[in-house]
């Protein structure tokens, strides 16, 4: 059976409550019944002590000032049972023999109808005035709605207000279980939305409570969720793009192959080495040789490249050799100063080399896109960073990505290119990952940079 939230909360509040008042109430009852009963008691004691003692004669008048004082009826009578005065107004003239009783008034005493009214009733003797003077009874009657009226008043009010608490206390329970109710609800709902993929943030309450710190862990799992949906995708794209362009790659890489070998026989046969034709063919047969190899490498793991060392220095000589007609073809001023020292990485060139390749190829494509008077620059460096890292810098003039691709620049198939793929960047940064290295890009005026850091080589390193 289903046991809300506000139930939970509301019915124990309110059981205590209501037990915590009834418990409370009956003592307050009985020990109020005890006072009234003392109150009036020694109220009454201290009229009859004064009736007793006093030597002016008991009349009508006096036990009606006696009755103000005490709100009690008084009786005088005789030895027979006669009325000799009276409180009462116009009391019968015998008083029933069988309640003249006496005993010390520690008590109200038996509760008696006489002369139409419900009576505490209680007798006390009179010292007689003279020798020959007969024995007086003094009856004190107190009125049963007089003594209830005194009870109620004493026990009535603490159950009122103890009742306007128990509504209180359900109320204010009420509006508490009413709120966390709602905010168990809308968690319930983000996490619902969270379960069908989508992993945008919820609003946090304005309280700072325990439901806000629950709303934050749930936001805290959907970005996390988020983050492990996008390598997931990325990582199913690019096994995608192994699975389907593997074998196409690999045909396309023994015929570029095949192709250049031919030209080198050629070159031997034909005693051309120095023909610039020929060497440029060879060049470009090279170039997508390193494109068809960088395409099989998608989707594959490189945790378990082979590194060895390699001058960085040296992969920039290769890649731009690779590239230099296309430059001289887009007319592109590129400048490339060389560190004076060499540094050394622990990399997998063809690889690392793959990395270079492709940001100088992006470069030069990305300059083309300058119209006319727009000067096509790319800049190359290689420094060190004060971490000991090797950082190389690819510098362009082009316009730079366009917006719509920026968030995802080096996830797969995210190219702004017309006859691009998007794998490029991809590829690139899984290799340069696989390096313990990091690869950014940013824009700052008219100038893209991408920026690839890898760590330097240091011998006798650990884990060299």
């Amino acid at each position: 059976m289903r046991w809300p939230l506000r139930r939970q909360i509301l019915l124990p509040l309110v059981v205590v409550a209501v037990v915590s008042l009834a418990a409370v109430g009956a003592i307050n009852a009985r020990l109020a019944a005890r006072q009234t009963r003392e109150q009036i008691e020694q109220r009454l004691r201290g009229v009859v002590d004064v009736l007793s003692t006093t030597n002016f004669p008991l009349s009508d008048s006096v036990l009606r000032q006696m009755r103000e004082l005490s709100s009690a009826e008084f009786v005088l009578t005789g030895g027979s049972g006669e009325i000799l005065a009276s409180s009462i107004e116009n009391p019968p003239s015998q008083f029933p023999a069988t309640l003249a009783t006496s005993a010390p008034l520690d008590r109200l005493g038996a509760q008696i109808a006489w002369n139409g009214a419900e009576y505490f009733h209680h007798a006390t003797p009179l010292p007689a005035r003279d020798v020959n003077g007969s024995s007086r009874v003094l009856h004190v009657l107190f009125p049963v709605s007089e003594y209830q009226r005194t009870w109620r008043e004493a026990v009535v009010p603490p159950l009122i207000v103890g009742v306007i608490t128990i509504g209180a206390v359900a109320i204010v329970a009420q509006l508490i279980a009413g709120r966390l109710s709602r905010a168990a609800a809308q968690l319930q709902q983000e996490v619902l939305r969270i379960a069908t993929g989508d992993f945008a943030p919820a609003a946090l309450p304005e309280t700072n409570d325990e439901i806000r710190d629950l709303s934050l862990a749930v936001n805290q799992t959907a970005e996390m969720l988020a983050d492990y949906e996008q390598q997931v995708r990325r990582t199913e794209q690019m096994r995608t793009v192994a699975l389907l362009g593997a074998g196409l790659a690999h045909e396309m890489r023994n015929a570029a192959t095949g192709c250049r070998m031919a030209l080198d026989l050629h070159a031997e046969l034909c005693d051309a080495e120095d023909n610039e034709s020929l060497f440029v063919a060879k060049r470009q047969l090279r170039l997508m040789e390193s494109q068809l190899q960088r395409f099989l490498r998608a989707g594959k793991p490189l945790d378990d490249i082979e590194k060895r060392e390699v001058s960085f220095s040296a992969l920039v000589d290769d890649s731009l050799s690779l590239v230099q007609p296309s430059v001289r073809h887009a007319r592109v001023e590129l400048a490339w100063n060389p560190p004076p020292l060499d540094f050394l990485v622990m990399a997998d060139p063809e690889a690392l080399g793959q990395v270079v390749l492709n940001l100088l190829i992006n470069a030069i494509e990305a300059v083309q896109q300058n119209g006319d008077g727009v000067p096509r620059t790319i800049d190359i460096s290689l420094q060190q960073t004060v971490r000991e890292e090797a950082e190389l810098s690819v510098l362009d003039s082009g316009p730079g990505p366009k917006n719509s691709v920026n968030p995802g620049l080096f996830d797969p198939f995210v190219t702004s290119k017309a006859e691009g793929v998007g794998l490029g960047l991809a590829v690139a940064r899984q290799i340069v990952e696989a390096h313990g290295g990091s690869i950014e890009w940013s824009r700052t005026g008219e100038i893209t940079t991408f920026r690839v850091v890898i760590p330097l080589f240091r011998k006798g390193a650990a884990g060299v």
